[in-house]
């Protein structure tokens, strides 16, 4: 890796790991495994860098890597069973994933977690949400910067 994909890399592992930590836990709902999907999304990283730094939006592309590594893991982790599928309509529907909107932290903002969703849960570029919320592209990145600094802080607070 050149210097310039070493700085790149640390600074996105110093500013999300903690973040990213606390969304793989609220999907695997286990520490270790959280820490494993935290590190496996690090390795794509560094396995992909030079893309990611010509990316448009690195952030997005880090939690969508996360996001994907931890529903695989989740996934991995529920013992499922093999049924007919008459079984199956008698036992019900299995268990629903656990929507993004539930991983955030309590005590954000209505727009704060309008953002958050739109941003990191629909994976939309700034420009869809601007049209969504009927507002600019900078003032969209502007709230999700804050957006996503103040979960950081409530998650960091509810450790």
């Amino acid at each position: 890796m050149t210097q310039e994909q070493i700085l790149f890399f640390e600074s996105l592992y110093r500013k999300h790991y903690a973040l990213m930590f606390e969304v793989a836990l609220r999907i695997v709902k286990n520490p270790v495994k959280a820490s494993d999907v935290v590190s496996d999304t690090f390795l794509i990283l560094i396995l992909k860098i030079s893309t990611v730094m010509n990316h448009e939006d690195p952030v997005k592309w880090l939690f969508t890597v996360l996001k994907n590594n931890a529903l695989g893991e989740y996934r991995k982790s529920k013992v499922r069973k093999e049924v007919s599928l008459d079984d199956a309509i008698i036992r019900g529907k299995e268990q629903e994933l656990i929507p993004f909107s539930e991983m955030l932290p309590k005590g954000l903002t209505p727009e704060e977690r309008d953002i958050l969703l739109l941003r990191l849960g629909e994976d939309l570029d700034y420009a869809e949400i601007a049209k969504r919320l009927h507002t600019t592209e900078s003032a969209c990145r502007m709230k999700f910067s804050r957006a996503k600094k103040r979960c950081a802080e409530l998650m960091e607070r509810d450790k």
